[in-house]
């Protein structure tokens, strides 16, 4: 006799967690009550009948805690210490062996073997390929991207010439007033043209030979220093 229960075998083939559940439910003791006898903590006797033996301390602890737990429900500590042996050792026997199969995962390299690279080098080629052709067909259907860098708009000036200069991406010709203007290699173009006193009107244009235009037309005033110091005195 053992806290006022009499010891008896074991003959239920559940789960041992859930076994000693079921004996504590049947003599109606609760958790706080098996705590209180077992000095064991709730905590440690609801995982023991959880079965979660990995939430449980080493395997010294958690065995004295069963066998702390069958003393106090008045069960058999042999075969109780037999059952627990046994479901333990499978419990982590399984762990182990998940542990070895995600570390054989992770240790897993691809091997490259000359064919794989021959296939991973044509299959980068393509990818440039098309992707280059993919650009050269944008910038020959796209329309040029004209900037003109100087002069301003409605700027005026005192010299009879001016310095027209900009960048024409895309474009393939570039006229100012109809007049051919050379282009360099990376779509930058400079010229210098004659005024005419008064107000002048440049119009730069660029096209490609898709038959794409751009265009920007300005003004600038061309009026000698005389005309502005006579405009001044007028003034």
């Amino acid at each position: 006799m053992v806290n006022g229960f009499k010891k008896r075998k074991i003959a239920s083939e559940k789960p041992l967690g859930e076994f000693l559940k079921s004996v504590r439910v049947g003599k109606e003791l609760s958790i706080c009550d098996s705590e209180a006898a077992c000095k064991v903590k709730a905590k440690y006797l609801e995982d023991l009948e959880a079965g979660n033996w990995q939430s449980l301390p080493s395997f010294a602890y958690t065995r004295g805690f069963v066998l702390a737990y069958a003393k106090c429900l008045g069960l058999d500590r042999k075969e109780i210490e037999k059952k627990f042996e046994h479901e333990y050792g499978f419990i982590n026997f399984q762990a182990g062996k998940n542990l070895s199969y995600q570390k054989a995962l992770s240790e897993k390299k691809v091997l490259i073997t000359p064919k794989v690279a021959a296939y991973t080098t044509f299959s980068v080629f393509l990818i440039a390929m098309f992707a280059y052709i993919a650009f050269q067909v944008a910038g020959f259907a796209g329309a040029p991207v004209l900037q003109l860098m100087n002069p301003s708009n409605n700027s005026i000036v005192e010299s009879d010439s001016v310095n027209v200069r900009g960048l024409a991406e895309n474009g393939d010709y570039l006229t100012i007033n109809n007049e051919a203007v050379p282009v360099t290699t990376d779509g930058h173009f400079s010229t210098n043209l004659k005024l005419q006193r008064g107000l002048n009107v440049i119009k730069v244009q660029a096209s490609n030979r898709a038959e794409k235009e751009t265009s920007q037309v300005i003004t600038i005033e061309y009026k000698p220093r005389t005309a502005l110091i006579d405009s001044n005195l007028n003034q």
